[in-house]
């Protein structure tokens, strides 16, 4: 009860967007699609997962070991367009366990890092069917887009596990690059990584941390400059608990993170990983739910936050504290919720989700909740 009371007065303050009368008076039954079927609807015939989705809604960008969907060794990425049925596969597009996925907010772009052995980040632009290099580097993907998707977040790794990873904001217009330089926040830790974007491309939320152990997570304002601490301590003064970043609103107001430290909000936390959501205009932060349950996605205004307990997804509604059923044996990534929250994709062992599902395999899932 208190973590609901605590999520409520956090909405008032921040005045998050109401529900409006209209919302209310067209209530909808919830409704599950699959979206890992061939364009004439028949059911892959190996798994698939790594699905993200559009703003909008339309379209589900997701890997897949099916033959039937144009895999052979490699997964091959594909683009669903949820209104046709239509299936795009991404050319030259392979990996062996397949990568994250990330999609502009019109579903044009998307981002992904392919590669037989040491996988290289790029951009797919689904109109002219060419991808963009948006990294040359190994062990390099992409974290997130921009709406317009001009602007991708690129990790890099290093096949050296004692050397950090770096950061950049590739402007895929000009081909220019950001580089993020650690030492510009506080902590100062060598490691940074795990990029997430505003809709505008102006915030950038990041992760930062030693080769190993703690971490912290910062938001750059890449106009001005200016970097901000999300995990903020009560008494300011730093632990040595790890935080890890899930994402920004595609709004760049709200951030969603996972911390183990126990002084980030009024209160008494216990032991364990706890969600937070954090108002960037207001400073506040509230958490989200007991220990053990993590946070997987948000939606583009922060309304929703997507959550997992016991291999369970659920919708959170932050103004109100509601809860709305997901999907079972499932799983997400951050780019898995829509705008406003209206939809969901996911991959999920469960066969009981959609009639005929009888491939025995991970499919990838489109979840509308009651509105």
């Amino acid at each position: 009860m208190a973590v609901v009371a605590a999520i409520a007065t956090a909405c008032a303050a921040a005045v998050l967007p109401p529900v409006t009368a209209q919302a209310r008076s067209a209530p909808g039954a919830a409704s599950t699609v699959r979206v890992s079927t061939t364009s004439d609807g028949t059911q892959a015939d190996g798994l698939s997962d790594g699905a993200s989705i559009s703003a909008d809604g339309q379209y589900v960008a997701f890997w897949s070991a099916a033959p039937n969907l144009g895999a052979d060794h490699f997964r091959a990425l594909l683009i669903k367009d949820l209104a046709s049925g239509q299936v795009t596969r991404v050319p030259g597009a392979r990996t062996y366990g397949g990568s994250y996925t990330a999609i502009s907010a019109d579903g044009r772009y998307v981002g992904y890092a392919s590669g037989t052995r040491y996988p290289s980040a790029y951009v797919y632009d689904r109109l002219t069917g060419r991808s963009s290099e948006a990294s040359r580097s190994e062990l390099s993907s992409v974290d997130s887009l921009s709406a317009d998707g001009r602007f991708a977040a690129v990790t890099v790794g290093n096949r050296n596990p004692s050397r950090p990873a770096q950061l950049r904001v590739r402007d895929l217009v000009d081909g220019t690059d950001e580089q993020i330089d650690p030492q510009q926040t506080p902590t100062g830790h060598p490691s940074v990584g795990n990029g997430s974007l505003s809709g505008d491309g102006r915030l950038l939320a990041f992760a930062t941390g030693p080769r190993s152990g703690a971490y912290d997570i910062f938001v750059k304002d890449r106009t001005s400059g200016a970097v901000q601490q999300v995990d903020v301590p009560l008494d300011g003064v730093q632990d040595e608990k790890r935080s890890s970043l899930v994402a920004i609103s595609r709004d760049g107001r709200y951030v969603l993170f996972q911390s183990e430290s126990a002084n980030l909000v009024p209160g008494t936390t216990g032991p364990g990983l706890h969600s937070y959501l954090r108002d960037l205009r207001t400073g506040s932060t509230v958490r989200l739910a007991p220990a053990g349950v993590t946070a997987a996605a948000v939606s583009g205004d922060g309304r929703k936050v997507l959550l997992s307990e016991d291999g369970r997804l659920s919708l959170l509604d932050v103004c109100t504290g509601d809860r709305a059923e997901v999907g079972p044996a499932a799983r997400a990534l951050p780019g898995s919720v829509t705008g406003s929250g209206e939809a969901v994709a996911f991959t999920s062992e469960s066969a009981v989700l959609v009639p005929g599902d009888t491939n025995a395999v991970a499919d990838v899932f489109v979840h509308r909740p009651p509105r």
